[in-house]
């Protein structure tokens, strides 16, 4: 897992972003966005739970922190 930031237009956005294991950057993946209630944070919804089995399964995946 890497912590990551950006920006959008209008906010600085935390996420955490997860990769399979094995991922070569020189190959494409389907990845997918894993969004959490409002409310919630990441480690307890989507961001720990979700991403984690999606990785295995071949996914990129990246969950946005609350």
């Amino acid at each position: 897992m890497e912590s990551v930031r950006f920006k959008n237009r209008t906010w600085d956005v935390a996420a955490d972003l997860r990769l399979p294991e094995g991922f070569d950057r020189a190959k494409k993946y389907p990845a997918i966005i894993c969004a959490h209630p409002i409310g919630s944070c990441k480690e307890q919804t989507s961001g720990s739970v979700y991403a984690e089995r999606l990785i295995e399964l071949g996914y990129v995946t990246l969950a946005f922190d609350a």
